[in-house]
């Protein structure tokens, strides 16, 4: 029994060994020729060390019996999030006689710290060649481009083994390598360079264009707008290893928490403008508390990074960092997605640019997200979601600004009509009502006090068979009673009549202002004349309420102006219809005066009608001047 388990213990050593070798000749060599660049697929292999204590003695060790995995070195290989340090290695075979000046570049930004050791086989030993990374100056890197470039030089039929630390804790490990000669490889930059040109000339425009916009018309959509721009072009910046190129090169760990701190922002941000943009309101979503909420929490997030520059290097910080930075940016964009679709359903038509705006954004960010935490391995975009969609936002939402404007101008228009309707309407019972009570009152003075006064002048009348009976002065006394009961007559006539014209559906408006001014001329100290041109009846309303504005103007002539002439002028043209009312009086102050002395009737006629008004005024008289539009709706004939 015994010996049955020690046969079968070496069996399963003998099948390790043969596995670890299999892996271990997997490891092929790279074969180094005059070709310009090479492929790396299948030539790169990594092992991962938790404990945080392998050497590159101990690791060249391991490689040697097949700890390591291999990997397609041409494309992106992303792990997700890591507390451990990750070794590279690369083998080299240089097949030339001569030396081989080669450059190996790792265009994965955001790097910790990156150590190259070479190892040569002819003399057993391994050296440091270079010590860099984002937590390191910049001017510590070999060569100085935003990603980061090894110069390597092979000796004729030289064989070298690259082994790479790199340390990405805290963060995804994304890796990538590249090898080729150097101009080669230093051109592979330029069309890099020129796209980012060509996305940094759209992110300029649109952030110069929001600045503009907000300074110019003073809406805040375009003040949040240009804040996002600058922290989406900061975290486009950081996603290519340029801030640490252009913007901060020295000041080491403030780059680990760029890319956290302008991600947030953008997302606080992106949704402070979703709420312009779309009116988003507690009367109109019911996500609007909700997101009002997630966005200040995100404005607090958006500041933590930079408190744990106060402290010393925790990984369970950078972890919480991480996660958080990249769960809300999922959230973010799930929750624009459906506010949008909310409003979108609430019948805002706008909504459907917006999203077509940030979809783009929203698909290729959470690609984006997934990869880096390792969930999916390919982006659906180049050079990455987040930057194409990005441009693509900017680019449909400036046109959408133009749209919203437009849409806004409509609505301020539809809304002024609205109130217009609804003020027209109330003034419209306004009238109503007065007119209801000017024939209230005019039916109760015709037939109460009307009738009283007749009796009382039919009694007097009959008085008069008694007048040879009287004394002088008290004949003189009956004839000045007679006088003043005909005169409180006819003053209770004009009083009626003014209250509510009789015979106006009949007479129309010319014979009606006829008859008032005929009444006028003969109780009145002014002498009305009256020229008009109107040839259409217009619909009884409007002729009902320019006989008002008529009948206050004559009115006020009588009662103020102390003129003796007067001149009441009505004339149609194709347009409109002007009244005129001119007196020889002497005047008043203006404007202001002509809506405070008992004219306001006027005044809210005019407007009722869409008419305008001048006046002309001085010692010598007074010219009104009122032009009522033909065209008006409301003041077509029935």
């Amino acid at each position: 029994m015994r010996k049955s388990i020690y046969y079968g213990l070496l069996l399963l050593m003998g099948c390790s060994c043969v596995v670890f070798g299999v892996r271990a000749d997997e490891i092929k060599p790279v074969l180094i020729d005059s070709a310009a660049t090479y492929s790396l697929n299948g030539y790169v292999a990594y092992y991962e060390d938790s404990t945080l204590n392998a050497t590159p003695e101990g690791v060249l060790a391991l490689k040697n019996t097949g700890r390591f995995t291999n990997i397609n070195g041409d494309e992106y290989i992303s792990f997700g999030y890591t507390d451990s340090y990750y070794w590279l290695v690369i083998e080299l075979k240089n097949t030339l006689t001569d030396y081989v000046n080669l450059f190996l570049s790792v265009p994965s930004p955001s790097i910790n710290i990156l150590e190259l050791y070479q190892y040569r086989a002819e003399d057993s030993t391994i050296t440091l060649v270079s010590r860099t990374g984002d937590r390191l100056p910049f001017a510590q890197r070999p060569w100085p481009v935003w990603e980061f470039l090894f110069p390597i030089r092979l000796g004729g039929l030289e064989t070298s083994t690259l082994l790479f630390k790199v340390d990405k804790r805290g963060q995804n490990f994304l890796i990538k390598t590249k090898l080729g000669k150097r101009a080669p490889i230093l051109q592979e930059n330029i069309p890099i360079y020129a796209a980012f040109g060509f996305y940094a000339g759209i992110f300029v425009f649109a952030l110069l264009f929001n600045i503009l916009m907000y300074l110019s018309v003073g809406d805040r959509i375009h003040l949040y707008y240009s804040l996002y721009i600058f922290c989406s072009v900061i975290l486009v910046l950081d996603e290519v290893g340029l801030t640490k190129e252009w913007l901060f090169p020295d000041l080491g760990r403030f780059h680990d928490y760029t890319k956290a701190t302008s991600g947030i922002l953008s997302c606080a941000l992106l949704i402070q403008v979703m709420q312009l943009f779309t009116n988003q309101t507690a009367a109109n979503s019911k996500l609007y508390y909700f997101t009002n909420y997630y966005k200040y929490v995100l404005w607090v997030l958006g500041m933590m990074p930079f408190f744990a520059l106060l402290f010393p290097i925790d990984i369970r910080v950078e972890k919480a960092i991480f996660f958080s930075a990249n769960i809300q940016g999922i959230l973010s964009m799930l929750m624009i997605l459906v506010c949008v679709i909310e409003r979108i359903k609430g019948g805002f038509i706008l909504g459907y640019y917006y999203l077509l705006a940030v979809l783009p954004l929203i698909v290729g960010g959470i690609n984006y997200v997934l990869q880096v935490m390792g969930v999916v391995g390919a982006q659906l975009f180049k050079p990455n979601g987040v930057i194409v969609g990005f441009a693509t936002e900017v680019v449909i939402l400036s046109f959408a600004f133009t749209q919203r404007y437009n849409f806004l101008k409509r609505e301020k228009a539809l809304l002024k009509k609205e109130n217009d309707r609804i003020k027209l309407q109330a003034v419209r019972q306004v009238f109503q009502a007065q007119e209801d009570e000017r024939d209230r009152l005019a039916k109760d003075l015709h037939d109460d006090l009307g009738g009283t006064l007749s009796v009382i002048r039919l009694k007097a009348t009959d008085f008069q068979k008694k007048l040879d009976l009287l004394r002088p002065e008290e004949r003189t006394v009956y004839s000045e009673t007679i006088q003043l009961i005909s005169r409180a007559c006819d003053d209770l006539r004009e009083i009626s009549h003014s209250l509510k014209p009789k015979f106006f559906m009949e007479n129309g408006l010319i014979g009606t202002i006829q008859e008032r001014l005929s009444i006028l001329n003969r109780v009145s100290a002014v002498s009305f004349e009256f020229v008009y041109q109107y040839t259409q009846r217009r619909d009884s309303e409007m002729e009902l309420s320019i006989y008002r504005i008529v009948n206050e103007l004559i009115n006020n002539v009588v009662k103020h102006s102390c003129a003796t002439q007067a001149t009441v002028q009505l004339v149609e043209t194709v347009q409109e219809l002007v009244v005129t009312v001119e007196d020889n009086g002497i005047g008043f102050d203006g404007y202001e005066t002509f809506k405070g002395i008992g004219l306001k009737n006027v005044y809210s006629r005019i407007q009722y009608l869409g008419g305008r008004y001048a006046i002309d005024t001085n010692q010598n008289g007074t010219t009104i001047t009122i032009e009522i539009p033909l065209q008006n709706d409301r003041n077509q004939a029935n």
